[in-house]
């Protein structure tokens, strides 16, 4: 973690020292890591889920989707929250209640109650991500800002690595009560650690009040602001691809020619953990070359990763979804960082509409190319999915030619 002495031009005096970043990075990356671990340990349960509570094989799947909606849905105001009563504050209070939920979820004898009650846990942890992201844009200097982000991604892709592999691990030798303890455990534990070792925010000055005619107009707000706007439509084609991908691999890979199981098909997962290299790396990248070049590089190698998976080997088609999985998280990271540093006002809710559209694009183009892939295969998907990315060059591109604008000199610009 190549983080040194920083002087902070953000608007504070003197240097930042390399051990506060340290504690920056730790909070909030193991909070991300909660969050979606908590989330997405739910999905390896389904099948004993479904026996548990006698519900159709293809009805089960609602309780993931309801998390993820809620999810979504809270991001549009939690962000307003995290303006109005700060950052850290937040933060904690969504871990913790996360924590206490999912604590009760054992207590819940009805399928629908279960099912409402982790939609309510979704809800309750939406207000880490956008809470998050706007805290590194006030509290982090702008050299630093897409590294520190990079690493709360990472933290998110081990969350939901981990709370998949955890889970499926446990689910043969203890209970789910037992699994949802633990996870509900781990949550408050995580609140506590982000309580002591957070660094309490300097640079952040609350909104006046939380009336909704004012969200609302704030909201709209944003989206007169094209780099914002813009940054939307990149956000909904990120998280789009990569579910894309994931949601229809282990159907494709225990079909001719490859006849890999689910579970070892599952196991792709693992790549995850390049988020640790390619996120905090996108950031260094884009410090250097700008956000948008380096943004517009990444969905062409994307595009280049998707390619391989159209080969019958099945080591050329594991490298391809491991580059494209691997750039995915530097796009994320990317695009996170945009937004912060280019939202004029209220971060917190810029934040999290980027991230109401990322999850929305997931569950919207997820869902779509489920009717692509079942029509024309793959290779029509594949296809499909480097349409988005090129769309999405284009408006990287664009983006780009707008920031060189905005860096002419004053004196040639007379």
């Amino acid at each position: 973690m190549a983080i040194t002495n920083v002087k902070n031009n953000s608007g504070g005096t003197g240097d930042v020292k390399a051990s506060q970043y340290i504690r920056v990075i730790f909070a909030l990356a193991l909070s991300g890591l909660a969050e979606l671990a908590s989330l997405f340990f739910i999905q390896p349960l389904l099948p004993v889920l479904a026996v548990e509570y006698d519900v159709p094989v293809h009805q089960v799947s609602i309780i993931l989707s309801a998390e993820t909606a809620l999810l979504a849905i809270g991001l549009l105001f939690t962000g307003t929250l995290s303006d109005h009563y700060g950052r850290k504050r937040l933060i904690i209070v969504s871990l913790l209640l996360g924590g206490l939920l999912t604590a009760l979820c054992p207590l819940v004898q009805s399928w629908a109650m279960l099912v409402a009650l982790r939609a309510v846990i979704g809800l309750a942890l939406s207000g880490i991500a956008a809470a998050a992201t706007a805290y590194i844009s006030e509290e982090v200097a702008p050299v630093v800002a897409g590294v520190v982000t990079g690493y709360f991604v990472f933290g998110n892709s081990m969350g939901g690595m981990s709370g998949r592999i955890v889970a499926s691990q446990l689910i043969d030798h203890i209970s789910i009560n037992t699994i949802f303890y633990g996870f509900a455990a781990s949550l408050i534990i995580v609140a506590a650690l982000v309580f002591f070792t957070l660094p309490a925010s300097k640079k952040f000055t609350p909104t006046e009040n939380l009336n909704v005619f004012r969200v609302v107009k704030g909201a709209a707000s944003h989206f007169k602001n094209k780099k914002l706007a813009l940054a939307f439509v990149i956000s909904f084609i990120i998280f789009g691809t990569f579910t894309s991908l994931y949601n229809y691999l282990a159907f494709f890979l225990k079909g001719e020619p490859f006849h890999i199981s689910p579970a070892n098909a599952g196991l792709l997962s693992f790549s995850f953990a390049l988020s640790f290299f390619t996120a905090p790396q996108a950031g260094r990248l884009s410090a250097k070359y700008g956000s948008m070049n380096v943004l517009r590089a990444l969905f062409a190698i994307m595009s280049l990763g998707m390619l391989l998976t159209l080969t019958p080997n099945v080591i050329t088609f594991i490298i391809g979804a491991v580059i494209f999985t691997a750039c995915f998280f530097g796009c994320h990271s990317i695009g996170l960082s945009w937004v912060s540093k280019n939202a004029t006002h209220a971060r917190g809710q810029a934040v999290a509409l980027y991230l109401f559209f990322y999850y929305m694009g997931g569950s919207v183009i997820g869902f779509f190319n489920g009717f692509v892939f079942h029509a024309t295969g793959w290779a029509g998907m594949t296809a499909f999915i480097i349409a988005l990315l090129v769309l999405g060059m284009i408006v990287a591109t664009h983006l780009a030619s707008g920031t060189k604008a905005n860096l002419v000199p004053a004196e040639t610009a007379k």
